[in-house]
């Protein structure tokens, strides 16, 4: 189970109804989610009651009023007039989410956090709960007065729908307005981030809020959706601007933690890779999660939803997980979007769960070796646009997520990506701003063009762990900053065993998998398909057949769990066939059928696969299938029947449970006692991908009986 379950929610579903009907909202929150909530450790609700200038605005009147989330749209867009069209998008119109929204007080948000408080411990007994909120940056939630009238000097030079996002680094203009920090008004030139704190502290305080969200990138980058910024202007870059850039965005968390010590703070973070950050705004991360600054990492993006951009959001989430403020990290899953008049789960992800299991399969290799999957799940949200929160959604995509849970890679994954955090986000040179820059990108292309890359370590966390960790993987690196992380990798290349990429492809040439040759080095725009090629001479083989030339290439991921191999697949064109071979065969996927064209497995994926492997194939051609089995069987537990091998070399991963225990039998053939009839022609091993049985030039059907 995870560690801690986190349910983001709207003020919308209070919005609409009576007082007398909100306990019924808080016992539909906490009994639609029961199935991920029942024994978890601790149950948080984080609360998007406005856009957080509920928090900037709050004076310590409970009396007064406040704007909150009670449009679909852009909040502060200036109204269309009444000759627009009524089906204008709301990134121009906003329009009122019901037609008679509630008017609230902070008195009655104070009396909706308790509620919700004493409603998490009736159904989740055991659990800690809390509930936090949340502060957003730009102009969508809620009408704001302070960021878009009063105090727009702290907007910065980017934002969206015609508005600016909040710059974190800003000053704010003095402002005689009475503020619960600030009694007598905000002198002139406070730091924002100082202001931000003190009614934070505040604020939650009041409210019994116990934790604090800070959304959109707040915190670490201005241009939190672009890829360019004050370092990078997307023609040059300026390290000259480097240390004054990285400053002022360390100065945020130094300033807020100074006014706020105690509050515990998440974080959404950029839509970006930490290299791209860094090297586009100087965004010092790896400072920032040494600096006790007592924060969450930022989850997975959610724009892999909107646009289809899976490769941003896997790689960008595996860059800053590979070292981390602290033990644990988040899964965020985008399910209903409480803004935007859609509803991921079905409207962008057709029902499918591939955004729970290709994030899910992400994990990090920690400072003692070991292979950590995300422990903390966040939903966004448990309600729609329109206040209402569906039972249906919620009860569709539970299942997939407590499988997701319950498959946590636990070794690493075929490919890890050794990726530099700390030399990247300390660095100063122009040389090695472009490295990252075109490095990190190279690398989400490369994941949008199929290349199965889901597991990270940092270079510190890469040399404090033995060798022996990364038996049976595949390293992929940048060229390294550091010699003696260069050194170490050294002896994965002369294995064969690494693939390093660069901006400049006469820089690693040292770095060459394969006996000191091996595969290509990589230049970043000669296209993804080069790090596809260069994985075929360590014997792994990803390719596709497309109709269309111009259509998406499935993207993939391959973790380990329990001595097997989970595939999951996201297929945007269900026309394509894609070719798979690993070192030891063809993978014939559990329930699954597979072309076999020497030595390797095609499929014509549906939209969203997620399937476990256990069975590989050495054979020319045919077709082999996999399929479970009923045991009836006191002793065998679970059986695996492999059908259509043809002089086949055989490699079968059982469950760790028992495993030299495993037996293989004829498919269908039993002694005359009722027994099944074994074949001896086996081997049971342990090497470096784990245990496995192997035969050679096998036919007909068998199956693999695994014992309780």
């Amino acid at each position: 189970m995870f560690d801690r379950v986190n349910l983001e929610i709207s003020l919308k579903p209070f919005g609409k109804i009576k007082k007398s009907g909100y306990p019924e909202v808080c016992e539909k929150l906490f009994r639609q989610w029961g199935a991920l909530t029942r024994g978890t450790e601790t149950v948080s609700v984080m609360t998007w009651f406005s856009d957080g200038s509920e928090l900037l605005d709050y004076a310590g009147d409970m009396g007064e009023t406040f704007e909150w989330c009670r449009y679909i749209g852009t909040a502060n867009n200036p109204e269309a007039d009444e000759t627009d069209p009524p089906y204008l998008t709301p990134h121009f119109k906003k329009r009122p989410y019901t037609s008679d929204p509630a008017v609230f007080t902070y008195g009655d948000l104070k009396d909706i956090v308790s509620l919700i408080k004493r409603t998490g411990e009736k159904f989740c007994p055991g659990a800690k709960i809390k509930v936090g909120t949340t502060f957003d940056i730009g102009p969508e939630f809620a009408l704001s007065g302070f960021k878009y009238s009063r105090h727009r000097e702290i907007l910065g030079n980017s934002g969206c729908d015609g508005c600016k996002f909040v710059d974190s680094t800003s000053l704010l203009n003095a402002d005689g307005r009475r503020y619960a920090a600030y009694p007598d008004g905000i002198p002139q030139n406070t730091p924002f981030a100082e202001f931000l704190g003190k009614q934070a502290k505040i604020f939650c305080r009041d409210m019994g809020f116990d934790f604090l969200w800070l959304s959109n990138g707040l915190g670490f980058s201005a241009d939190p959706w672009k890829k360019t910024g004050k370092v990078f202007d997307g023609e040059r870059f300026h390290p000259e601007k480097l240390g004054d850039t990285s400053k002022k965005v360390f100065d945020f968390w130094r300033l807020f933690r100074k006014a706020c010590p105690d509050l515990p703070l998440e974080t959404r973070g950029t839509n970006n890779t930490v290299g791209i950050d860094y090297a586009s705004d100087g965004v010092p991360l790896w400072d920032i999660y040494r600096g006790g600054f007592g924060i969450t990492p930022p989850p997975n993006s959610p724009w892999a939803a909107l646009n289809g951009d899976f490769g941003i959001e896997l790689a960008g989430h595996m860059t800053r997980i590979c070292e981390l403020p602290g033990e644990e990290f988040i899964f965020r899953y985008y399910l209903h979007d409480p803004w935007w008049a859609n509803s991921p789960w079905f409207d962008r992800y057709n029902s499918c769960p591939h955004d729970v299991y290709l994030p899910m399969a992400v994990s990090r290799i920690d400072e003692k070796g070991r292979t950590r999957g995300a422990k903390d799940l966040y939903v966004l949200s448990v309600d729609n646009s329109y206040g209402d929160m569906p039972d249906q959604y919620a009860y569709e995509v539970q299942p997939h997520i407590l499988r997701a849970e319950k498959e946590t890679p636990d070794r690493p994954a075929p490919f890890v990506w050794v990726y530099p955090m700390k030399e990247f986000t300390t660095a100063e040179s122009e040389d090695l701003l472009k490295e990252m820059y075109f490095g990190d990108k190279f690398i989400l292309d490369a994941i949008n063009s199929g290349f199965p890359l889901n597991c990270v370590v940092s270079s510190g966390n890469f040399m404090k762990t033995p060798k022996s960790v990364y038996d049976g993987c595949v390293l992929i690196s940048p060229v390294q900053p550091d010699e003696k992380v260069r050194e170490k990798l050294g002896s994965f290349a002369l294995e064969g065993r690494l693939i390093s990429y660069s901006e400049d492809p006469g820089k690693n040439a040292s770095l060459i998998p394969g006996s000191g040759k091996g595969a290509d080095v990589i230049r970043c725009g000669d296209g993804a398909q080069k790090l596809l090629d260069a994985a075929k001479k360590t014997g792994y083989s990803f390719s596709f057949r497309k109709l269309d030339p111009e259509s998406r290439s499935p993207v993939t991921t391959v973790h380990r769990y329990d001595n097997g191999f989970i595939f999951s697949v996201m297929n945007p064109n269900t026309t394509t066939e894609t070719k798979i071979s690993f070192p030891f065969g063809a993978p014939v996927l559990d329930c699954w059928e597979a072309k076999i064209e020497d030595s390797a497995a095609v499929y014509t994926f549906p939209r969203c696969v997620h399937k476990e492997c256990r069975v590989f194939v050495k054979q020319k051609s045919g077709v082999v299938s996999v399929t479970e089995s009923a045991s009836v069987n006191t002793y065998f537990r679970r059986v695996i029947m492999i059908r259509g091998l043809e002089n086949a070399d055989v490699c079968l991963f059982p469950e760790t449970q028992n495993a030299d225990k495993c037996r293989i039998a004829n498919g269908i053939r039993k002694t005359p006692d009722g027994l099944p009839e074994f074949i001896d022609g086996f081997r049971y091993e342990e090497n470096e991908y784990g245990v496995c049985f192997r035969g050679e030039n096998i036919s007909g059907d068998i199956r693999l009986l695994m014992p309780f």
